[in-house]
């Protein structure tokens, strides 16, 4: 055997001092800095979200035309990524509300364009006032300001 082979002799470890990088610190540097994008990256601030605390759109948003909503009746809109349920409880009078349901958070359909009823657990409410009128439901769905522009209704 030939001692200047590097293929045969022995390599000692290296002794590492407190202050050299290595290979480990070097990978769990990189995980933190991702893990710290992705945090970033899922935070916004208010202004940013399209959506208020109360769930309806964070600035007015054209959500459907006037003549879409039945009086007497209900539909739900989506608009900007943001569901709200909009009623007409007389001829005229529009009103926005929440489309998910005080009870459980499930999302409330427009039954028939004449109620607003959760379907997980039968909770209905009242088009004039969002408030529950039947089912496990205690407290009425949040309202948002409504505006009618040229036939079209402006909720937020």
């Amino acid at each position: 055997m030939c001692d200047s082979c590097p293929c045969q002799q022995e390599e000692k470890p290296q002794p590492v001092s407190q202050n050299q990088f290595t290979r480990r610190s070097a990978v769990g540097l990189a995980g933190a800095a991702a893990g710290s994008l992705t945090l970033s990256a899922c935070s916004s601030s208010q202004s940013e979200s399209l959506t208020d605390d109360a769930g309806g759109p964070s600035a007015p948003t054209d959500m459907a035309a006037a003549a879409d909503v039945p009086v007497g009746g209900v539909i739900k809109a989506t608009a900007s990524g943001v569901s709200v349920m909009i009623a007409q409880p007389s001829e005229g009078q529009f009103r926005a509300f929440s489309s998910v349901c005080t009870h459980q958070g499930c999302q409330l359909n427009a039954q028939m364009e004449k109620s607003m009823t959760c379907p997980c657990h039968s909770s209905v409410f009242s088009l004039e006032d969002g408030s529950p009128t039947g089912g496990p439901a205690e407290t009425a769905l949040a309202q948002f300001p409504v505006e009618v522009k040229e036939g079209r209704i402006w909720v937020g």
